[in-house]
């Protein structure tokens, strides 16, 4: 019997060199290459599962949104500013996978202010987050402060990000879950502030 293929395992395969390759050489360096060499496949194998440059890059960057929402989607529901950190913290470069997801992330949604092709996809990334920061602000603010909160904790949340990406892989992050716990006490200090705080 002919071997049977499971494609999406193939094309999430596929997605995972393509970002180890996108954040070694940088999105130029993507081609087919590159992650045909980096996942240990023939170039047809993979061209049958992305036609182009385009759509590789778009479903990567796909990927990396749909694993941020199934984690996020796996948490308890969001009461109080302990659960509130466990999701935001979902979406920050915290660990190796991560860290890499994020890397791929900048690069891409960099490359989609002028790539049409990706625009899409990286629109949906950041409303995503927009969401999330939304969940939260709900729960830990009135409504009148509701869309001013979700703006903030996005902004924060890009900046963490970027920091953490921008040093050392080794280097602590212990520091931005401080920041982040600290401010989401500072917007619900009924939690009891300093004791929602800790690492």
């Amino acid at each position: 019997m002919p071997k049977l293929i499971d494609h999406t395992a193939r094309e999430i395969e596929v997605a995972e060199a393509a970002w180890r390759v996108a954040a070694r050489d940088g999105v130029r360096g993507v081609s087919v290459r590159s992650v045909a060499a980096e996942a240990g496949i023939a170039p047809a194998s993979l061209r049958r599962a992305f036609p182009t440059q385009a759509a590789l890059l778009a479903y990567c960057l796909d990927l990396i949104r749909r694993r941020a929402a199934a984690r996020i989607t796996a948490l308890a529901e969001i009461t109080d500013t302990a659960s509130a950190a466990a999701v935001l913290e979902e979406l920050l470069p915290l660990d190796d996978e991560r860290r890499l997801e994020a890397e791929v992330q900048f690069s891409l949604g960099t490359a989609a202010l002028a790539d049409p092709s990706l625009r899409t996809v990286a629109d949906a990334a950041h409303r995503d987050v927009t969401h999330a920061c939304r969940l939260v602000a709900r729960v830990l603010t009135a409504p009148p402060r509701t869309e001013r909160t979700t703006a903030m904790l996005h902004a924060l949340l890009d900046g963490l990000a970027l920091h953490l990406i921008r040093q050392g892989e080794d280097e602590p992050t212990d520091w931005a879950v401080e920041v982040l716990r600290r401010q989401l006490a500072d917007l619900h200090p009924a939690d009891g502030g300093s004791g929602n705080t800790g690492a």
